[in-house]
């Protein structure tokens, strides 16, 4: 939505070595200082790091920026694309307080024309504004920066949670609940497959409006929340009582403080007020614009209807993500069911009426019995609906969705 599609790949720990897997479970027992800059990490100044205290091992994922001219059609028919692709690795801290410490890098390349730039600083400014605050422990942890040989932008994050919800989405729903390793639990509850794969799940979700709500007391809008912008620490459901949910991919965040819509600077703009334009097409720039079009074509005028009509979008991109969660995980694995077909689903098919007409929809198929089912015990609807409501204005506060 608003002219920019990502598509970010698995970054997943299936993608190291063994020998990498052996050294992150070494590491879990013995870097204590690591583990306790982590739970201090809303104090920590980003570190600048050198190129030689980085070591980067191998390319796990990619984010390519598309761009459309259909803002208000489903179906988003891309007509432009950026020349190229911000790519994930992983890697390792070779020097200084965190050396041996596994991280994450995200390499936002240096092209000239192009706006990944203005992507990495809005990105490097709204992680910096988080990790001043409490209550980032649903956001993940960027480390610190450094510039490569050319110029390219590197980020450095904290590893402790690489698996995207859509991984895990695609391995449930492969996996199924077929109950082929049983054990004594399994006698005590035969549904515990099912149990646990629920308590999973509401982890999840709670999880990820925490990190919304963490960010939009902040004053700060995702505004790019998918199945790839959300990332787990763990795919087992086994382990899932220390399941831990952060919310990434901040290179599209809008800050939604007064000054910056009463003068409409961005993170980045703030961030550079005394430097020069740079004249390229700013593919964030055109992102935030599309926003407050559509905000002023639903009739906001002023700075608080603008900042309610941001949050409330992200509330919907929320919610659309929860039914990602819950069907995707539930589905068979040939059966198409992504964002853009829930979308569909939600604005088109049925224009928003998600108790009745969406629910008799999906409960025509046997495979997600269980899930509709769960949704009634607990009147789910009802908050997907409320997340989902085609009025901006009746939508709630990721606040009060954690009530």
């Amino acid at each position: 939505r608003g002219g920019v599609a990502s598509t970010s790949l698995p970054c997943c720990a299936h993608s190291l070595s063994p020998h990498a897997r052996g050294r992150r479970q070494r590491q879990r027992q013995q870097p204590r200082c690591y583990r306790l800059v982590a739970r201090a990490q809303s104090s920590l100044p980003l570190v600048k790091f050198e190129r030689s205290d980085i070591l980067v091992n191998k390319q796990v994922g990619s984010l390519s920026l598309q761009v459309s001219n259909d803002f208000e059609s489903v179906k988003q028919e891309f007509v432009g694309a950026a020349g190229a692709t911000v790519r994930i690795y992983t890697g390792e801290i070779t020097a200084g307080e965190h050396k041996d410490s596994e991280v994450i890098l995200k390499e936002y390349p240096y092209i000239q024309g192009e706006s990944f730039s203005e992507l990495a600083k809005n990105e490097i400014r709204a992680h910096e504004k988080v990790q001043r605050s409490e209550g980032c422990a649903n956001i993940c942890l960027l480390l610190g920066t450094y510039e490569g040989r050319i110029g390219e932008q590197w980020l450095v994050f904290d590893s402790s949670s690489i698996y995207p919800v859509s991984y895990w989405a695609e391995l449930a729903s492969k996996k199924g609940l077929n109950k082929q390793n049983w054990s004594l639990l399994n006698l005590l509850d035969p549904e515990i497959d099912f149990h646990r794969r629920q308590a999973f799940i509401f982890s999840i979700i709670k999880g990820a409006i925490k990190g919304m709500a963490g960010l939009h007391k902040l004053d700060i809008l995702h505004t790019n929340i998918s199945p790839d912008s959300v990332v787990l620490s763990t795919v087992d459901e086994k382990q899932g009582s220390s399941l831990q949910v952060k919310l990434r991919e901040l290179s599209f965040s809008v800050s939604v403080t007064e000054a910056s819509l009463r003068g409409g600077g961005t993170l980045a703009e703030l961030w550079e007020a005394d430097k020069g334009q740079d004249q390229s097409i700013d593919i964030r720039e055109e992102h935030e614009k599309d926003l407050w079009r559509r905000a002023t074509k639903n009739g906001c005028t002023n700075y608080f209807q603008k900042k309610n009509f941001g949050i409330a979008d992200d509330i919907y991109q929320m919610g659309l993500l929860v039914l990602f969660v819950l069907f995707k995980s539930a589905s068979n694995p040939e059966t198409s069911l992504d964002m853009l077909t829930l979308k569909r689903y939600v604005e088109i098919t049925f224009s928003g009426n998600i108790k009745e007409e969406f629910r008799d929809f999906m409960k025509a198929d046997q495979e997600f019995a269980a899930t509709i089912e769960w949704l009634d015990e607990h009147d789910g609807w009802g908050l997907i609906e409320a997340m989902l409501h085609q009025d901006w204005k009746q939508r709630p506060t990721a606040d009060s969705c954690l009530m």
